[in-house]
């Protein structure tokens, strides 16, 4: 296997490795404890704290695009030096639920549910972002992606009723921390004034 071959699938095993959250949440395949790639030792590696989210939207005739999940990229380097790999996580609204992933050359894969239990790795193909995506969606229209940030999703989370603010019904249970950022006194606060908070 040439060098750039294994660094590949070495990046991809490591990255793989609790991926998916708890319950019914699709676990990626499992790697063989012989195979090479299993046995890369850790500190060979990290991932950066830089971890980029987009919200992945079907398009629709004649209506809003709907959101049906998200993509999660996050970037790798090798700690002894070399080029910085960047890794794609496809999920559904459930974040913990992975139904698939992107490596850095633009390969998808998609995780198909077998009657076992288990999750069967599908190659889809190469091409570009968006048509990856789609194709681990099995969305033949394609998608939009729309970057956004933890701090947005959190925000968006706590806007029950979608106005794009935070009335105080909506953050009673989170005491004054949230309110206390209510910057112009309106009694509610907007994305701006829930941004400068500096610890939620």
């Amino acid at each position: 296997m040439r060098r750039s071959s294994w660094l590949c699938a070495a990046l991809l095993a490591f990255w793989t490795v609790g991926c998916a959250g708890a319950g019914r949440a699709p676990r990626p395949p499992q790697e063989d404890p012989d195979n090479v790639a299993s046995r890369l030792g850790r500190g060979d590696w990290m991932v950066s704290q830089a971890t980029r989210v987009s919200k992945v939207l079907e398009p629709r005739p004649n209506l809003p695009p709907r959101h049906v999940g998200f993509l999660i990229a996050s970037d790798y380097r090798q700690v002894r030096g070399g080029p910085v790999f960047t890794m794609y996580k496809v999920t559904t609204l459930n974040r913990d639920e992975q139904i698939g992933h992107i490596d850095q050359l633009g390969r998808g894969t998609r995780y198909e549910p077998r009657r076992n239990g288990t999750f069967e790795s599908v190659d889809v193909g190469i091409g570009t972002l968006t048509q990856q995506v789609a194709a681990i969606f099995g969305l033949p229209r394609g998608v939009q992606l729309e970057p956004t940030s933890e701090r947005r999703l959190a925000f968006e989370a706590l806007d029950r009723n979608g106005d794009s603010l935070l009335s105080p019904e909506e953050t009673a249970e989170y005491g004054d921390r949230i309110r206390s950022a209510d910057a112009n006194r309106d009694g509610r606060v907007d994305f701006e004034e829930f941004e400068a908070i500096d610890v939620l």
